[in-house]
Parts: C-alpha cells; sequence; structure tokens
C-alpha cells in the first residue's frame, strides 16, 4: 500500500476559454469587487449600524488512514554475558584465540538477533572465577553472567551452590552421546549434567627410546634393574598426586560409592604403596621422588635423559614434541596393565535462570562443541577433544591421535567429591611415609582407613 498523500492536487479545467470571454470575465470581476468595496466603507461608516460578523463554520478534517512503515522491523538483540579467563580469551594475539574470536563470530553472523560480549576473569582463588560467580550472587546478582568457563574440578562446587543449571533438558541427546565418558561424568553433579567439558589434558607415560625399546605395561615390568621410573610424588598442596589416583584406579580401586560416600579398599591401597616401596627399594623409583610435586619438577629431568621413564602431561607433551627426537608414548603401567588415566580440564556452564537465554546459551556451547569447531580449538591450544567424532577432525596419520583417543575412553575424571580433600591429603600423607621408609603400605594403608573413618 503506498503511502497516502497529506497535499491535494490541482486539476485542469475542461474545456478552453478564448481570450475576449476571459476579458470580459476579469472586467465583470473587478467591478464587482469594487462596488463590494464601497458597500462595506459605507456601512462602516455609520456608527449605529454596528453588525456583527458571522463566524464561517470550518469542515471537520476528513480522517486520514495510519501510515505503514515499509521497512521491516529488526529482530531484538540479545547479548549473552560469557565470563572465561586470559587462556580461554578470544584474541588475534594467540593461535587459538583466534580461532575461538572466528568461531563466536560465525555464530554471530548465522544467529544475527544475539551478540556475545566476552568478560575476563582470573582463573582461581579470590576473584577467580567460582569466588566470583560466589559473591555476585549473594550481593550482585544482576551482574552474573549468561555463560562461564568453569575448572570441571571447582563446577561441582558451583553446582551445589545452585549458581549454574542443569543442562539434561537443553542439550542435545547428540552432543551428550558423543563425549568420552570422563567428560560426562566431570560434567555431572548429584546426577544432572551441569557443564560441558571442552578441553581436556591426560597423564601418560614418556620413555627414552635410547634406553628402552619397548616400554613395561605392568608393575613387574618396571620393577627391573634397567629402569628408572620419576612421577610426581611429593604431592600437591599437600593433596596427593594423579600418579597414585592412577596407580589406584588401575589396580581395580574406586574412591566413592554411588551415594558418595568413602569407597577405599585397604588392600588395593597396600598393594599400590607396597609398588611404591619395592620400586624404591630397587633405586626404580630414585630416593628424590618426593621431591617431584608436579609434572613440571619431571619434565627437565627426563630431557637430560637421567631417566628412562616418566609420567608427562599431554598438553606438556604436546607442546614439546617437536624436540623430543628420541622419545616414545605409551600408557601408565598398571598392576595388570590395564590402561587407565587421570583427565583435567574446562567446562562451559549456564548461569542465567532466564529460560529463553538458556536457550541462547546452549546454542552458542553446542557450536562451540560442534566437532570441527571442537577439533581446531583444541588442535592450535594443544589441548585434547572431549568429543568422540572431533578427532575425525585430527591428522588420522599422526600417531598419536588414535593412542589420545584410547587414552580418552580409559580417562576417569579429577575427583570433585565432597570429602576428596580429606581423602586426599590423607593418601599422600602414606605416600610420604611409605617412600621415606617410615611405615610399611599395610601400616600406612590402614591409617589412611583411620583417617577418613566417620
Amino acid at each position: 500500500m503506498s503511502r497516502q498523500s497529506v497535499h491535494p492536487r490541482v486539476e485542469s479545467p475542461a474545456f478552453p476559454l478564448s481570450p475576449r470571454t476571459v476579458f470580459a470575465l476579469v472586467a465583470v470581476l473587478v467591478f464587482a469587487a469594487l462596488a463590494l468595496t464601497a458597500c462595506d466603507l459605507l456601512v462602516r461608516a455609520t456608527p449605529t449600524a454596528s453588525i456583527p460578523t458571522a463566524i464561517p463554520s470550518v469542515p471537520p478534517p476528513k480522517p486520514t488512514s495510519p501510515t505503514i512503515s515499509l521497512t521491516p522491523a529488526q529482530p531484538a538483540t540479545t547479548t549473552l554475558i560469557l565470563w572465561t579467563t586470559e587462556d580461554f580469551a578470544p584474541s588475534a594475539d594467540t593461535p587459538g584465540g583466534e580461532i575461538l574470536a572466528q568461531q563466536l563470530a560465525a555464530f554471530e553472523t548465522t544467529h544475527p538477533d544475539v551478540a556475545i560480549d566476552v568478560v575476563l576473569k582470573k582463573p582461581y582463588g579470590k576473584g577467580g572465577i567460582l569466588d566470583f560467580l560466589m559473591t555476585s550472587s549473594a550481593v550482585a546478582p544482576s551482574i552474573l553472567p549468561d555463560i562461564v568457563a568453569i575448572d570441571t574440578s571447582e563446577l561441582e562446587t558451583a553446582a551445589r551452590a545452585g549458581l549454574v543449571q542443569p543442562l539434561d533438558n537443553l542439550v542435545s541427546a547428540e552432543v551428550k552421546e558423543d563425549l568420552f565418558p570422563c567428560a560426562v561424568q566431570a560434567g555431572q553433579s548429584g546426577g544432572q549434567l551441569a557443564g560441558l567439558q571442552f578441553e581436556a589434558d591426560i597423564e601418560h607415560l614418556v620413555y627414552n627410546l635410547a634406553k628402552i625399546e619397548t616400554p613395561p605395561l605392568t608393575w613387574t615390568e618396571v620393577l627391573t634393574p634397567d629402569i628408572t621410573y620419576i612421577f610426581p610424588a611429593g604431592g600437591r598442596d599437600g593433596m596427593v598426586n594423579d600418579a597414585f589416583l592412577i596407580q589406584y584406579y588401575g589396580a581395580g580401586g574406586q574412591l566413592f560409592n554411588e551415594m558418595g560416600q568413602p569407597a577405599l579398599n585397604q588392600e588395593i591401597l597396600a598393594a599400590v604403596l607396597g609398588f611404591y616401596r619395592d620400586g624404591a627399594v630397587m633405586g626404580v623409583i630414585p630416593p628424590d621422588a618426593l621431591g617431584y610435586k608436579s609434572i613440571a619438577d619431571c619434565w627437565p629431568v627426563y630431557l637430560s635423559a637421567q631417566v628412562t621413564l616418566s609420567n608427562v602431561d599431554s598438553d606438556r607433551y604436546l607442546a614439546d614434541r617437536d624436540i623430543l627426537l628420541s622419545t616414545g608414548f605409551a600408557p601408565i603401567p598398571t598392576r595388570d596393565g590395564k590402561p587407565v588415566t587421570i583427565s583435567r580440564g574446562w567446562a562451559w556452564a549456564v548461569v542465567t535462570q532466564d529460560p529463553e537465554r538458556q536457550i541462547l546459551a546452549t546454542r552458542l556451547l553446542e557450536w562451540l562443541l560442534s566437532p570441527a569447531n571442537n577439533a581446531a580449538w583444541n588442535q592450535a591450544t594443544g589441548h585434547l577433544p572431549t568429543r568422540r567424532s572431533a578427532f575425525e577432525h585430527l591428522d588420522q596419520e599422526d600417531e598419536y591421535v588414535p593412542f589420545a583417543y584410547q587414552q580418552m575412553e580409559n580417562a576417569r575424571p579429577y575427583p570433585a567429591a565432597l570429602g576428596y580433600e580429606q581423602m586426599s591429603r590423607a593418601l599422600q600423607q602414606a605416600v610420604q611415609d611409605v617412600l621415606g621408609g617410615q611405615v610399611t603400605p599395610d601400616a600406612a594403608a590402614a591409617a589412611v582407613m583411620d583417617a577418613i573413618a566417620p
């Protein structure tokens, strides 16, 4: 419908007039005008002839049609607030940051009604992601984000505090079924999916090919005179290292039951501690093992070719792979050769309680975790994808790819259950006592059970 004009049109007369006729009409009109003027002057000159002037009536304006805009209404833009850390920031300064920036921009292009605002926070501690969520929810809930990146070891705490929303009814079955089991377990809290792990780092073995041709798979194969094996045994902040948990899981143990109660097996504990003692007595595990508190402490010792075997985490191995000219990789040897490892990583979680914003936030998370996107970002950052199908987008001729895939299938998430810190400290004390030669493995295992008893 065209817009109605507010200006009337001037139309032409229906037939032409001759010049003589026009002149006559003009003369008549002029004479009439003069006559009317004279009468008007005469009337105004008579004082008693005050005649009120009639007010001409004005017809009401004709109603006009409403104006209709031909420009289509633009959809309202929803801005999703995303909290993350500098390590996971969209930036052109790093390969991973550049890829993430491209992925976020592509999402905005395909979703023109959505904008993404990224806010950077510290990863841990005072003012860190979890701390900021806790304090903001109490004093300023309006500044809480829609989406947050959070360490899977802290996701459980955030979920118990009600800071993140369940995703079971938001995330597609395709995504959930494609996640590695360790990623599913790491993202759960109270039987519900609280987060989507988007990157992983695992611990595995490296060995010096100049010292040994075939890596050991069992404790028996490790405990030989020609092998020196190092791993973090000194504990991290007083808590037991992942290396011990891997050995305990590999021997068939579990930490907690389905009800979340401690379920340590004293016999298996004693067996793992016995392996440590035997390795120390034989010199396979060096005397300074308790000085290695992290992989970072072990790595320069291995690179200097002082030892045969060492534990390493996947991100460190991938970062230094180009300089490892004589190094093989393998699963960490366990009691019977059962391949087990520990997975650590970060997850995306939804914070907003608004149902419509939750849907948009979940769309973004699924976009970032699409197989191609998950593979591209993790490959650029040196981490491992958390979706099975993402591995299909990696170099299939690289022998590390199928190895890492199998390790992820056998990985366990880092424990985040209530009571784990107390348990972990008791386990570390047992490791120190046994490697220090102070107590027997059986006595140390018994002490752990006493320490965690209700």
